[in-house]
């Protein structure tokens, strides 16, 4: 190719255009029209990039390829041109954007200028080629266009940081920390929060690119908010910008990340969620939150926490572990999956001599133990000693006196113990603050004395004793919730339930019924209770001195029938597969974590399952236990059918029931969609459910695919 007048007269007006667009930058306003074709800019880029790099390639080797190709230097020319025109095109459309607002900061301010300059230095390349007799390139043509590459990757760089944040390109050469959090160190913002809005939103809300205003990297900037107003209202995260944006449909134009940016998870939404609840604090631990708090749950499942997942024992035989479990003494996994268990004691009246030492072929397994009111002697603290990976030990309200202090100290793996209410004193205290691995001691309502208390905390600096609050004697407190053992809702023939609470003294009114637990006919719990049908029990703890607690309740539900084969026809998320088919009969009820593992998630694909039985069998009643969780866009599904027949090719539709969608306010978390069936015997039994394509509008998540979360199935 000649370069020819015409050719440098267009690139010269393209430039002419870049200057006079920055001297009246500020005096420009670009039109809607305009607005489009600057949009262009991120998808044109790529071209100018590539051609400008395979000219520069080209002309590196052209000595070389100039005996195959006569034409080579017509050739570079040619691409040097095209690249030229369309790099000038692309510095343009940028221009343009740029009117848009939301980019400032010297990331922005580099990938701006460099492109101009890129652009101008480009056209007076061509302009030397154009005016200069001589057709051999002078070294000043061979300096300027590896200027020219050098300037090219030094403005994608930027354009990169503006577009994925800072470090998009090296953070792969980056050395990173463990995402696991260290429970007793980790900063709620700083270790959870804040990571979140670095790897999925501070691409364009960062210093560089404030997007709307909005800049996510500091507390500070957070608080200030953007242009829309604040991020965020403290304590009510459902009136918050930012869970409003981050359940807005993927096609909404205010959907944040936007269409086309990593997404993030339903989980790190539920935490981002959590925290504003919280209050939406910058300097709050994530050990002030129980372990039962949605917070707590929500962070463990985003980032799982360090050593939760490092046991290197084998897991106890299930058997075993079933033969030792009864209404007064609960082991189940500390996770799922995990070969860890934790044990409960309930019922000071039934706790026996033997009661703890029959746990002791799982002993090497148990790494929680909570033994709270329990009636312990001597020999049990000594037995004790035997659970050589115990890492928490709950002895509130026990008899522990500073005499069995000393067997404690002997098991080496302790981290947590809690003392609340026993006759440990100060010198106790100190024989357990000398254990090497303690990092937590509760002593409430001991004889520890406050100036002891400091003395403890100045000697031990690693040591956190947790004294509680003191209040005001006249001050009335609120009693917490009792406590339902076991917490699962389903069983066979019968269950036995047992109700504690903490504190001593204290009357557990309950119903079976679902009537008020505060009426006249409501029972004092004075031994487990045993159920064999279903029940909604409500409890209520009332003490003198205090006000009472908060009502706590759970349905229970029989399940007599369970068949001889199920079959599981789609294929739950991999993220929520449970233990598959086996999890519809487990009478494992799933809690309010739906990546507790006893949850089966569906999400773009319908549930459809088949249930087998040897002999022909009369049912008349099914029910499917279902979650929902709106703001998680944890939905029911539109309608459940359940076919049935003699086998898989003789099936009638036996029922088909539309399930409604609950208001918001009055949402059930869990829910137990029921059929009745035709009095008939049947051999094979298929659920089968529809789940709605979007989420309809007027619902949290409108516009996206919902969830559908299955514990149980229920055969009578």
């Amino acid at each position: 190719m000649t370069l020819k007048n015409s050719h440098f007269n267009i690139l010269l007006g393209l430039n002419s255009f870049i200057v006079f667009f920055l001297i009246f930058e500020e005096k420009i306003e670009a039109p809607v029209f305009l607005q489009v074709i600057g949009r262009m800019h991120p998808l044109l880029l790529h071209f100018p990039i590539v051609l400008l790099i395979i000219s520069w390639l080209i002309f590196l080797f052209r000595n070389r390829l100039e005996k195959e190709v006569p034409t080579i230097k017509s050739i570079i020319n040619t691409l040097f041109f095209i690249s030229s025109l369309l790099t000038a095109i692309t510095v343009i459309m940028g221009l343009m954007l740029s009117k848009e607002g939301g980019f400032e900061g010297s990331s922005y301010d580099w990938h701006k200028y460099g492109g101009v300059f890129l652009s101008i230095l480009s056209l007076g390349l061509l302009g030397y080629l154009r005016f200069r007799k001589n057709k051999d390139y002078h070294p000043v043509f061979v300096v300027g266009i590896n200027i020219t590459v050098i300037l090219l990757l030094m403005v994608g760089h930027f354009g990169a940081a503006l577009t994925h944040g800072e470090d998009f390109i090296s953070s792969p050469l980056i050395s990173k920390e463990s995402k696991a959090l260290d429970v007793e160190n980790a900063m709620v913002f700083e270790d959870a929060v804040l990571p979140i809005f670095q790897a999925k939103c501070m691409g364009c809300h960062n210093s560089n690119k404030p997007k709307g205003g909005l800049i996510l990297s500091d507390s500070t900037a957070i608080l200030k908010g953007g242009k829309n107003g604040k991020l965020f209202i403290a304590g009510n995260p459902m009136n918050s910008l930012m869970i409003e944006r981050l359940l807005l449909d993927i096609e909404n134009q205010h959907r944040m990340p936007p269409k086309g940016k990593p997404q993030l998870t339903i989980d790190e939404i539920a935490l981002l969620r959590a925290w504003v609840k919280s209050g939406g604090k910058f300097n709050v631990p994530l050990a002030a939150f129980s372990e039962q708090d949605t917070l707590f749950q929500s962070a463990k499942s985003v980032y799982g926490f360090q050593g939760t997942e490092n046991y290197e024992f084998a897991a106890a035989d299930e058997d075993e572990i079933k033969k030792l479990i009864t209404p007064y003494r609960i082991i189940h996994p500390l996770d799922a999956g995990s070969p860890a268990l934790d044990v409960n004691f309930y019922g000071k009246d039934f706790f026996k001599s033997q009661s703890l030492s029959e746990i002791l072929p799982i002993a090497e397994q148990v790494v929680s133990l909570n033994l709270s009111g329990m009636p312990i002697n001597k020999e049990d603290i000594q037995t004790l000693g035997k659970f050589k990976n115990l890492g928490t030990l709950n002895l509130n309200n026990t008899k522990l006196s500073n005499e069995n202090v000393q067997s404690l100290s002997a098991i080496a793996s302790l981290k947590n113990i809690s003392l609340i209410g026993t006759q440990v004193n100060k010198s106790g205290l100190e024989k357990l603050a000398k254990m090497p691995n303690l990092r937590k001691l509760y002593v409430w309502n001991t004889a520890v004395k406050l100036d002891e208390l400091d003395a403890i905390r100045k000697a031990f600096p690693k040591l956190r004793v947790d004294a509680g609050i003191k209040f005001d004697e006249y001050q009335k407190l609120a009693l917490t919730v009792p406590k339902i053992s076991p917490a699962r809702s389903f069983f066979q023939k019968e269950m036995l339930l047992s109700l504690s609470h903490p504190v001593s003294g204290v009357q557990l009114r309950y119903t079976l019924d679902g009537s008020n637990p505060d009426s006249t006919t409501a029972s004092i719990y004075k031994s487990p209770i045993r159920i064999q049908k279903d029940a909604r029990l409500r409890v209520k703890a009332i003490k003198e001195g205090w006000l009472p607690s908060n009502e706590v309740s759970q349905d229970f539900y029989a399940a007599f029938i369970i068949p001889n084969k199920v079959n599981l026809e789609s294929k739950p998320n991999r993220l929520y597969k449970a233990r598959k088919e086996q999890s519809f009969f487990d009478l494992e009820s799933g809690g309010n974590n739906h990546a507790d593992g006893k949850w089966l998630g569906f999400q773009g694909n319908d549930l459809s399952a088949s249930m087998f039985f040897d002999t022909p069998i009369k049912l008349n009643f099914l029910a499917l236990s279902i979650k929902q969780e709106y703001n998680q866009h944890i939905y029911p599904p539109q309608y459940i059918e359940v076919w049935g027949g003699t086998d898989t090719s003789n099936m009638k539709l036996l029922n088909k029931v539309t399930v409604d969608l609950e208001k918001a306010d009055k949402m059930r978390k869990k829910r137990m969609v029921t059929f009745n069936l035709p009095d008939l015997k049947v051999s094979v039994i298929r659920l089968k459910t529809k789940h709605y394509a979007k989420i309809p509008e007027g619902f949290a998540g409108t516009g996206n695919p919902p969830w559908l979360f299955v514990d149980e199935i229920v055969l009578k």
